[in-house]
């Protein structure tokens, strides 16, 4: 008996270790890439080009200078490249304006889906959940043409931001109404009793009791939006002017060779997903997330 407690403890030893290693590497091999962009942001062009791996020389009587110099012509750009700012602050504003829609147009159908009796109402919910489990990508044929042609809306924001919204409510009505279906039901009737109407229940009970929920889809619109690189490269074809950031990272990437001004746009294009990640996981560490679902 002693002896099979002792192999039982022995095992655990081993899996503890074992997990102990996995999420160590895992940790590295993430943190890697990031360490050397920050790294080589921070380095001249003959720095970068004698080696990616190597350190800055952060007590050198340049480095300030090199540094400066990076992220300025990665803002701003040169004489004859253009700079990252106006794509940069564009693709925040367009993922926000999307992400925000988004939120809007799934909390509003959540909530009717959830608390209002109609007509085939599971069988169009059904029917959401299918166009779910579709790739975007298979709906790219079709949509191109329709929006370009019988919309007349290629090469402008507004048939950018439609798609994104049609299909981002598809996810988020998903997530609210699986979320809106856990709440006791209780609370609605009590604030209909009360005499609220749809939209007072609406503003005032279902948006701050979904708040954690909301935040998390959010993110998620805003981290795929201002990632994406397919759908504004196809709607934006004749109008590169109105590109957003992706496409100004590959055209600066295959038009520069100033590899630390490269490394530097890296670095300033992460930091809305950094700050909005940030924002996010302190909200879900608070204790808010939590006590919202439970509710």
């Amino acid at each position: 008996m002693k002896r099979y407690k002792y192999l039982r403890s022995q095992d655990k030893l081993s899996i503890q270790i074992f997990i102990i290693v996995w999420i160590t590497v895992s940790v590295l091999l993430t943190l890697y890439p990031v360490f050397i962009t920050i790294v080589n942001s921070l380095k001249s062009d003959y720095s970068i080009r004698a080696s990616i791996f190597t350190m800055p020389d952060l007590f050198g009587g340049g480095f300030g200078a090199t540094v400066g110099e990076n992220y300025k012509i990665a803002w701003n750009g040169t004489e004859t490249i253009t700079g990252m700012k106006v794509y940069f602050l564009r693709s925040v504003l367009l993922a926000f304006i999307g992400a925000f829609f988004t939120c809007v147009i799934g909390t509003i159908l959540g909530y009717i889906f959830t608390y209002k009796e109609f007509h085939f109402k599971e069988v169009l919910f059904m029917i959401y959940l299918a166009v779910m489990m579709l790739p975007s990508i298979m709906g790219m044929p079709t949509l191109i043409p329709f929006v370009s042609r019988t919309l007349g809306l290629k090469d402008s924001y507004v048939g950018y931001l439609l798609p994104i919204l049609s299909g981002g409510q598809v996810t988020s009505l998903f997530l609210f109404r699986t979320f809106f279906g856990a709440q006791p039901k209780s609370v609605y009737e009590s604030a209909k009793i009360e005499g609220a109407n749809d939209v007072q229940i609406y503003a005032q009970l279902t948006v701050p009791l979904a708040l954690p929920i909301i935040l998390y889809c959010f993110v998620g619109s805003v981290s795929s939006q201002y990632n994406d690189y397919l759908w504004p490269t196809l709607i934006f074809e004749r109008n590169i002017t109105l590109m957003p950031m992706m496409k100004r990272l590959e055209e600066f990437y295959t038009k520069s060779r100033m590899n630390g001004a490269i490394y530097a746009m890296y670095m300033i294009s992460g930091i809305p997903l950094i700050i909005t990640s940030a924002i996010s996981m302190k909200f879900f560490a608070s204790g808010d997330f939590a006590a919202g679902m439970k509710l």
